[in-house]
């Protein structure tokens, strides 16, 4: 607990000092008569640099951290006032947080910075435009299950929708005939994902190992990244870049990168090769965007 709280003093110290030396930078420029404007890749600086700190805050459970660092930008940038920011806008979501939870607080300014930085870079990914996977009983019909009895094996396993609009990976693995997997996959609109750098996923579970998946549509295998899904809800990020091909079963030395345009399915798998029942359960799946594309 006291790394964690020295963590976010630090993180939330080392951006407040960001924004002091931006705002003196400005001071500066109007005390010798030059255009104190702020440029718009400033603009966009401040903005990355609030993400990038809030968002390992917010995924290792601390979104009140979070919060903090963006509320922290965004009152930074009224005082610089730069032309590219809508000030009432901003004004308005910075009250509408104080009467919201942490977590649903921190999601209010950082849709409010990404508007701020479409308005200045306008090949960002938005946060109201990522590519996001929700669970409904309309969802429930677009998984399907790929398990060990394509090979001769009887695990089971399958997907459903629960009570509280979650997907539920579960089942039970079994090791005769040569088996020991199960799988659950969507497909994927080709190209929808161009420009992503990997995924985020809500989930907790047993404990237990998994395995993301994602493939193209006509290729034979697929790019997987094993990890344990917590027993607490959790958010995991999974880089693309940290994925490998696997076919059969069997990793391919240095495979080729897969990239988000290529992908055309995705998907969960468990081979463990433990027999005991298995169960995960996922709030949500969402695409992110590893660094600000600056515009020239």
């Amino acid at each position: 607990m006291r790394f964690r709280v020295a963590y976010t003093s630090l993180a939330t110290s080392m951006f407040i000092a960001i924004m002091l030396l931006a705002g003196s930078r400005v001071f500066a420029q109007s005390k010798t008569g030059v255009d104190s404007s702020v440029p718009s890749d400033a603009v966009r600086t401040i903005i990355g640099e609030a993400i990038d700190l809030g968002v390992p805050l917010y995924n290792s459970g601390q979104p009140e951290a979070c919060l903090a660092i963006y509320r922290v930008a965004l009152r930074g940038l009224l005082l610089l006032a730069p032309e590219d920011i809508d000030v009432r806008a901003v004004k308005r979501a910075l009250i509408t947080v104080a009467d919201q939870s942490p977590e649903r607080g921190a999601w209010t300014l950082r849709y409010m910075l990404d508007d701020l930085l479409q308005k200045t870079a306008p090949d960002y990914v938005m946060a109201d435009d990522l590519f996001r996977i929700e669970f409904s009983a309309v969802e429930d019909a677009q998984w399907y299950s790929v398990n060990d009895n394509v090979m001769g094996g009887i695990s089971r396993g399958g997907f459903s929708i629960t009570e509280k609009q979650t997907g539920e990976f579960s089942g039970q693995l079994s090791m005769q005939n040569n088996g020991g997997f199960s799988s659950i996959r969507t497909r994927i609109d080709n190209g929808i994902l161009a420009g992503y750098d990997g995924f985020d996923l809500r989930v907790r579970g047993d404990g237990r190992e998994y395995t993301l998946l994602v493939a193209p549509s006509n290729v034979r295998g697929s790019w997987q990244q094993k990890f344990r899904a917590p027993e607490e809800w959790q958010i995991l990020r999974i880089p693309l870049a940290a994925m490998d091909l696997s076919v059969r079963g069997m990793k391919r030395p240095f495979s080729p990168p897969i990239t988000g345009g290529d992908i055309g399915m995705l998907g969960f798998l468990i081979a463990d090769k433990q027999t005991r029942p298995f169960r995960m359960e996922v709030d949500w799946i969402q695409g992110y965007v590893d660094k600000v594309r600056n515009v020239q």
